[in-house]
């Protein structure tokens, strides 16, 4: 069902679209991240080999390109309503319409322009085109994922609607960024400043489109150029949907927790829980190693906040006065305060309870609440705090408080803490314990020392 074209609808879909764009942004490569990998490139051809550390540092750039092109792609799919409204509309001067082109075209920007850079340094050297087309179970990643990758960026076909949308961008620019000019549209302003400088890059647009069988660059109706701008995603959306595991479940089949299991659980939960959860084919998961990808933090309902003593907190969207807010959780739109629905709209899921006071819980809750309404952190890097992934929130809660004190892993140069090491420490050390578990292998729901047993099952468990 489509949803309401109407101005509530839209400002969320634009708001929750610019907050996903200012996280790819600040999570794209950094110069020096490049360099470090055209050196390791370099040492690699010359001795015949990535070693282990080059190799992960190669890997982890590729995935996180890979999470940023699934994030955009998402974001533009839920503006395509708005856009097929704006597209029958008898004026191009809209200011929704400007502001939605301007969202999309920033999100194509960044996939473009980061993915050249990845195809740049594998023209030059086949050892990293080979590498990155090898199968990376890790990932989920499928041989040859790097040469659907190439061709999608190299594609006359696919890429028509991108280089129209530059044209476009290029004639009528002025126009475009006046209608960014308020305080909410600058992050989007940025980003086109930072990654399309058109009078002055637009020689280089023009030399790279030459090389994609002479598309001749004309100026379109800005209905056409959303048209084509989203033809542009659509087919590259579908390349990015064949990196999914296949066959794992049919195409829009229901997510395995329902409300029923959901509504089964609430009594159950105490505020401080924590969830482990996971899809079953969720594109996200091929970027997060393990089977258990994801975590977010209970928080509980308002009546129980107040009785710990938990103090006011907002992420600049919601915030805890409002009915249903329950949990932390940091996804590709931010740290937000969320619904326990929202949360569990997946397909499996373990409940971890803290052994600690309420006090130390308290102290916790408040210190997670602390960073609601920050970006997330595609760059999965545990030393800055003003950017955060899933398990970021649920360590920076509780490391320190009472006993624990989390050891975090150094991968592809950063320091982190994965889901499942979460869990590995958390109940090896005793500062958790597993409650439920619902959704893992042949068991729907299971309770103490069985959920235990059946998580210990499901992944590399140390405990």
């Amino acid at each position: 069902m489509k949803p309401a074209l109407n101005n509530s609808s839209r400002n969320e879909a634009f708001s929750d679209a610019i907050r996903v764009l200012r996280a790819c942004f600040e999570g794209l490569p950094t110069q020096s991240e490049m360099e470090a990998l055209i050196e390791d490139s370099r040492v690699a051809e010359q001795r015949g080999y990535y070693d282990p550390l080059e190799d992960d540092r190669l890997r982890d750039n590729y995935a996180r390109y890979l999470g940023i092109r699934v994030s955009i792609w998402a974001i533009v799919q839920d503006l395509k309503p708005y856009y097929r409204q704006f597209s029958k509309a008898k004026t191009t001067s809209s200011p929704e319409v400007l502001q939605a082109f301007a969202i999309a075209f920033a999100g194509a920007e960044i996939i473009v322009k980061t993915g050249e850079h990845l195809i740049e340094l594998a023209r030059k050297r086949d050892i990293v085109w080979k590498k990155l087309d090898e199968a990376e179970p890790r990932y989920g990643l499928k041989r040859k994922s790097f040469t659907r990758l190439y061709r999608q960026l190299t594609s006359p076909f696919r890429m028509r609607g991108f280089y129209q949308a530059v044209h476009y961008f290029d004639t009528n620019k002025a126009v475009v960024m006046e209608q960014l000019d308020s305080e909410w549209f600058q992050p989007v302003a940025k980003i086109l400043t930072s990654l399309n400088l058109p009078r002055v890059s637009r020689g280089d647009h023009l030399r790279r489109y030459s090389k994609f069988l002479g598309f001749s660059l004309r100026r379109r109706r800005l209905s056409s150029i959303h048209n084509l701008l989203f033809a542009t995603f659509e087919a590259t959306g579908s390349d990015i949907a064949e990196l999914r595991i296949p066959l794992v479940k049919a195409i829009d089949a229901p997510k395995r927790v329902t409300p029923n299991i959901v509504e089964r659980l609430k009594p159950h939960l105490q505020p401080g829980d924590v969830f482990i959860t996971r899809h079953d084919d969720a594109m996200s998961n091929l970027f997060l190693p393990g089977f258990w990808p994801h975590g977010a933090f209970y928080i509980g309902g308002g009546s129980d906040r107040e009785a710990l003593g938990v103090g006011f907190a907002s992420d600049g969207v919601t915030n805890t006065e409002q009915d249903g807010v329950v949990v932390l959780e940091a996804k590709k739109d931010g740290v937000l305060l969320r619904d326990l629905h929202d949360t569990l709209a997946i397909d499996s899921f373990v409940v971890l309870r803290p052994k600690l006071s309420s006090d130390d819980i308290t102290s916790a809750i408040n210190r997670g609440l602390s960073h609601a309404g920050k970006l997330y952190d595609f760059v999965f890097d545990f030393s800055v705090s003003h950017r955060l992934v899933c398990t970021e929130v649920i360590y920076r809660a509780y490391h320190g408080v009472g006993p624990i004190r989390f050891d975090l892993s150094l991968k592809a140069g950063r320091y982190c803490l994965s889901a499942e090491d979460f869990l590995n420490q958390s109940i090896a050390k005793e500062w958790f314990e597993p409650v439920i578990i619902c959704n893992v292998g042949n068991v729907e729901w299971a309770e103490g020392e069985k959920a235990r047993e059946v998580l210990r099952g499901s992944f590399s468990a140390r405990f």
